[in-house]
């Protein structure tokens, strides 16, 4: 019984081992496909900012390029005129006119707090009921 035992421990032994090797097998080979998919990256994203310089130069892309800031430009202004139309037609009050009337309801109420301040003093604090 004692050799049986002694037999399954270096069976298990033998495994262990050789599951250590295969884990560092693993390990050393994902370092080395980790290592290269890096570089890999690195060489494509170099050949698609060269790919996308070449392209820059090209008249034909400037080009494009300068229509499609001018329709963005135009898309742009429509769409404010737009939006400004859209809310000439609602009652609602533009910001200008909001700050407009904060302006001068502050200086109502200062000048109220003004007439307060000479009514109080020229007043006696009762009042008669």
């Amino acid at each position: 019984m004692a050799q049986q035992t002694s037999r399954v421990q270096e069976g298990v032994d033998q495994i262990r081992t050789q599951l250590r090797k295969i884990q560092r097998q693993v390990t050393t080979r994902r370092r080395a496909l980790e290592k290269e998919f890096e570089t890999r990256r690195k060489a494509f994203e170099k050949e698609i900012a060269r790919v996308q310089k070449d392209l820059a130069r090209q008249p034909l892309v400037k080009q494009a390029q300068k229509q499609a800031g001018s329709l963005r430009e135009g898309a742009q202004s429509r769409l404010e005129a737009g939006v400004a139309t859209f809310l000439d037609a609602l009652p609602i009050a533009t910001k200008g006119e909001i700050e407009r009337i904060d302006r001068k309801l502050r200086a109502i109420d200062r000048k109220l707090r003004e007439m307060e301040k000479t009514q109080g003093h020229a007043k006696p604090h009762g009042h008669a009921a």
